[in-house]
């Protein structure tokens, strides 16, 4: 009973933090005509929650490890519930800076801790909680998308009632979320990981998915708001319609147990490339776009989620560190894909855009094909969990092993 109650409530603590963020990119266009922000203005603003999240995701594995994953989601419910609160009563540019931040830490250190209390209290079924939990993130954007297509011009309310969530959660996560690490880490541990073959394969995916989701997370927005007949409303059913698709992520771990790791990262790369070539067809047809919206919702939940099943592959011990890592690639990914569509943007049409980033998409699959995603790669993080290992992995361990003993 533990276990469902802490998934419940992991779930709703992912939507609220991710849910936050993503709200305020629905109520921009109401804070920049109150603020008279330009473009550069909410630039500035955006990459100040990016950089919030990125900063917690640094520290967010150390805090879990070190004190448990009862207190860092406690902290990261604290983080976004004040950021939250200050948006509501922002006054200032600078004060809206602040605040982001605080929301862009909230996120960052929200996902880490939860995957070490599924390590704990849902050893059985493990990948299915991730994927559940995960699939929050799309409840959230519906949550977000909602509340913005009703109450647009009161969002400093809006803001308000967030914070209080913010503060509930805090309360029920202090019951349902384990207090104890899962495991002390010896010294080189973090080492050890970061020098991981696996790790390095993984973290190299996860920026490449990042890259080509900004297709759809940047470019998305920009296409829709070009066309004439596509009105705010219309553009918030988009997001709508893309974070309800995206609760199906939550079907990733009994997926991945029926195909394999490898086919479910060809298949997220292939959903993302077919969601921005139908991206293409929004001028001519509102019925594709929507249909775009939901493909990219499903396969980047699941791609997401595939990660954090990845990352408990690679280590079970120190799986938050791992997540930790491809968690922070996501976003530097996405920051990157943003600035090579806007760059292309200022040369060609979206459409064209789209097509380059759709066959980007093609490309990552045949560059990933070449490794063996499904290659155990726990003996070089030294887990206590005996795992299968090839013949010629563990041959390449023992002539390592026996180089650092006779130098």
């Amino acid at each position: 009973m533990r276990g469902y109650l802490f998934v419940v409530v992991g779930a709703w603590v992912i939507s609220i933090t991710y849910g936050v963020r993503f709200a305020f990119g629905q109520f921009l266009p109401s804070i920049q005509n109150e603020f008279r922000l330009d473009h550069d203005d909410t630039a500035l603003l955006a990459c100040s929650v990016y950089a919030g999240t990125c900063a917690a995701l640094l520290v967010a594995a150390y805090l879990t490890e070190r004190w448990g994953a009862r207190v860092t989601v406690t902290a990261a419910m604290a983080f976004a519930a004040m950021g939250a609160l200050t948006v509501s009563l922002a006054q200032s540019q600078a004060y809206l800076l602040a605040s982001l931040s605080f929301i862009g830490i909230g996120s960052g250190l929200s996902m880490p801790p939860l995957v070490s209390g599924v390590s704990i209290v849902c050893s059985r079924y493990k990948e299915r909680a991730v994927s559940i939990i995960n699939a929050g993130t799309g409840a959230g954007i519906v949550a977000a998308s909602i509340t913005a297509l009703r109450f647009a011009d009161t969002w400093r309310t809006c803001f308000l009632v967030f914070a209080l969530i913010s503060v509930a959660l805090s309360l029920a996560a202090f019951f349902a979320v384990p207090k104890r690490p899962v495991g002390a880490s010896k010294p080189g541990a973090f080492g050890q990981i970061f020098r991981s073959p696996g790790l390095h394969q993984a973290a190299s995916s996860a920026l490449l998915f990042g890259m080509v989701s900004a297709a759809i997370w940047t470019g998305g927005g920009l296409s829709l708001v070009g066309l004439a007949d596509w009105s705010a409303a219309d553009i918030s059913l988009f997001w709508i319609a893309l974070g309800i698709a995206g609760l199906l992520g939550g079907l990733c771990g009994d997926l991945v147990a029926k195909l394999s790791l490898a086919e479910m990262h060809s298949i997220s790369f292939v959903g993302l490339g077919a969601s921005a070539l139908l991206l293409t067809m929004a001028e001519h047809s509102a019925t594709l776009a929507m249909f775009a919206a939901c493909v990219f919702g499903v396969f980047y939940m699941t791609g997401t989620a595939m990660y954090l099943i990845w990352a408990g592959r690679i280590s079970q011990s120190h799986a938050p560190t791992v997540v930790a890592v491809l968690f922070f690639m996501l976003p530097v990914g996405q920051i990157i894909g943003s600035a090579i569509f806007g760059r292309l943007a200022g040369h060609f049409d979206f459409d064209h855009v789209l097509v380059v980033f759709t066959l980007m998409s093609s490309c990552f699959i045949l560059i990933q094909a070449v490794s063996k995603i499904d290659l155990p790669v726990q003996y070089v993080l030294q887990d206590a969990h005996p795992v299968r290992v090839d013949s010629a992995v563990l041959s390449s361990a023992k002539s390592h092993k026996r180089a650092d003993t006779h130098p």
